[in-house]
């Protein structure tokens, strides 16, 4: 399989007056299309900054991103606008929806931004509803929702524009753990039946189990997970 996304080298260190804190050191990454990876790791390890890096919401101090195989210009925030809406999907912990429009609605609008033709956009919509089992709720605005519903509506919304790669972290770290295993199904089900790849910062193992490759992110650098690590 060819490689669809690869970070080079990553290197980001937040600035304080009482010294600099290195997040990443040297971090390397690649994900091949429809592959499905978990990064674990200790709270404060860089996890969500490697994300955002990878997604382009934020710049590295040093390194590059590559789309397959085609670096991407990381000082142009035009063209990486225009990379993000088409190429990739973000689930965050929390749902980030906008609270006066309903749960179709949501999933509407990012279709909508990109000028995609209406029956289109509602058919899709209509269809990922239904995947993650909201059809009935479909005209409930967020706060008619419960915790579990507003993710899979999130959940939903970063699929909407059939992405590429779909980055998730902690998307389900809210909810109780029946909640969350529930929709850790229905999240690595939706991207498989896409050919989506995932890629999902968790602690929890059991989600993590079930993708393909566990990484786990220490001292500023990806490696496999050690067995003994993955332990519930």
């Amino acid at each position: 399989m060819s490689v669809l996304l690869e970070a080079r080298d990553l290197h980001k260190a937040y600035r304080r007056p009482q010294g600099d804190v290195v997040v990443l050191n040297g971090c390397d990454f690649s994900l091949t299309a429809g592959e499905s990876v978990a990064v674990i790791g200790p709270s404060g390890a860089g996890k969500s900054t490697l994300l955002n890096l990878l997604g382009t919401l934020d710049s590295p101090d040093r390194g590059e991103l590559l789309h397959e195989g085609q670096p991407l210009d990381l000082a142009r925030m035009r063209t990486l606008v225009h990379w993000r809406q088409r190429i990739v999907g973000f689930v965050f912990q929390f749902h980030f929806l906008l609270p006066d429009f309903t749960a179709l609605e949501n999933l509407l609008v990012p279709a909508r931004m990109m000028g995609e033709p209406s029956a289109d956009v509602r058919a899709r919509a209509d269809h990922l509803l239904d995947a993650l089992d909201l059809s009935a709720r479909a005209d409930h605005l967020p706060g008619e929702l419960s915790g579990g519903e507003q993710q899979r509506v999130a959940v939903a919304r970063a699929f909407m524009n059939r992405p590429e790669i779909v980055l998730a972290d902690e998307p389900f770290g809210n909810l109780d753990r029946t909640k969350s295993e529930r929709l850790g199904e229905l999240l690595m089900q939706l991207s498989q039946r896409e050919g989506t790849a995932l890629v999902i910062v968790t602690h929890d193992l059991r989600l993590a189990a079930r993708a393909d490759r566990i990484l786990k992110l220490d001292d500023g650098r990806l490696q496999p997970a050690a067995s003994e690590e993955l332990r519930p």
